[in-house]
């Protein structure tokens, strides 16, 4: 499962979409991921043998901080975050700008230069 980050959603009629991870007009992705860039966080759910793993992953482009907290798990488990805002130091040619120009995320290489060899 995979839940994408949303920023900066702007409501039409009967539409919802989103500057940055944009579900197609709908509020959630339903387990897919949403258009890029996007903030991903990973969750693989293994009932009955205790091996769930979870992720906070910027590999795809970062548009919003995220952070994975587990409760009431049977070991200690970390807090997975990318808490800060990347967008601080993004480089420009990997900025993505609103029509006002402010920075709404940042790129990957690949997805910035169209390219799979970065």
């Amino acid at each position: 499962m995979a839940a994408s980050g949303h920023a900066r959603a702007a409501r039409e009629p009967a539409q919802l979409h989103c500057a940055t991870g944009d579900c197609g007009g709908r509020l959630q992705c339903g387990g897919l991921g949403g258009v890029v860039p996007a903030t991903l966080a990973w969750v693989n759910i293994h009932h009955g043998n205790d091996q769930t793993s979870y992720d906070v992953s910027v590999v795809d482009d970062f548009n919003v901080g995220l952070s994975v907290t587990p409760h009431e798990g049977r070991v200690n488990c970390p807090v997975l975050a990318c808490r800060k805002n990347l967008t601080e130091t993004c480089p420009g040619e990997l900025q993505l700008r609103s029509p006002a120009g402010s920075i709404l995320a940042c790129k990957s290489s690949c997805e910035a230069f169209r390219i799979d060899e970065l």
